[in-house]
């Protein structure tokens, strides 16, 4: 069900964000009503349209984006859930509607399908450990912080948010460059891999990796990851394809004897299963 979804929405022209955030929301919920998730979104663009209207006529500056954070943030309270930031029900969107809390990625992904139903020029910006949304301004970028009530970021502004998320690394123009949907998407079913494999939850996690390995099937490190998991589940064939595509990938890898040798024991245990 999920990567039909996720499939189809990729696939329309232009690619449907809202529709593969809720492709990716039926690994927890395979009977979502992504009809009366759409309609959410309509409703909000329509009052953000109106609070747009009500503060062009008085001559705001940024009318357009303060309209969309004062209907997003200040009036239906979305927020970062800083409290349980690890929690699934942060990565699915029908979740982050309902419940008004998410990543910076799902927050991200109703600001930017609110904004697009309202007609605000918004894309999504994969900033290092934060996503964020940016509209471009003439000459700069005005960049918004989803997971923080909306604020509306500087340049510098973005500098400090780096120290705080990823001080390893330092702040370059590029990093606020747009994000197409397989990237968010991509993003998206990361974050839930990595809960769920943090809680040892294999199957779900197996069903995260089967999606990301649809968006990039050639991904050494995920077939890695799926290798490893389908072996613990027991599908040694199936575990011993992805470990041989990882040496027909990368003969070089400096794993490349631990590959072989692993290969070696799925063969053997898939020879008992006969």
């Amino acid at each position: 069900m999920a990567r039909e979804r996720l499939v189809s929405a990729l696939a329309a022209e232009p690619p449907r964000l809202d529709l593969a955030a809720l492709a990716i929301a039926t690994l927890q919920q395979p009977e979502l009503d992504a009809s009366a998730c759409l309609h959410v979104l309509d409703v909000l663009a329509c009052r953000v349209q109106v609070e747009m209207e009500r503060l062009t006529d008085r001559g705001e500056a940024l009318a357009p984006l303060r309209a969309l954070r004062h209907v997003l943030s200040d009036i239906e309270g979305f927020r970062g859930n800083a409290e349980d930031y690890h929690a699934p029900e942060n990565s699915f969107l029908d979740q982050v509607l309902e419940r008004k809390v998410g990543l910076p990625i799902t927050l991200s992904v109703v600001y930017l399908e609110v904004a697009r139903r309202a007609g605000i020029p918004l894309y999504g910006v994969p900033f290092p450990g934060h996503f964020l949304v940016a509209h471009d301004a003439g000459d700069h970028k005005l960049v918004m912080d989803p997971f923080h009530d909306g604020d509306i970021l500087t340049e510098h502004g973005c500098e400090e948010l780096l120290k705080r998320v990823a001080p390893q690394l330092k702040f370059d123009r590029a990093m606020l460059a747009p994000a197409p949907v397989e990237l968010i998407a991509y993003r998206m079913l990361s974050n839930l891999r990595r809960v769920y494999l943090g809680r040892e939850d294999q199957e779900r996690g197996l069903a995260v990796v089967d999606l990301l390995l649809l968006l990039a099937p050639d991904h050494p490190g995920e077939l890695r990851t799926r290798a490893g998991l389908l072996a613990n589940l027991g599908a040694y064939r199936a575990a011993l394809r992805d470990v041989e595509r990882c040496l027909e990938l990368s003969p070089e890898a400096p794993d490349r004897e631990r590959l072989e040798l692993t290969a070696r024991e799925l063969r053997e245990r898939a020879s008992l299963l006969n």
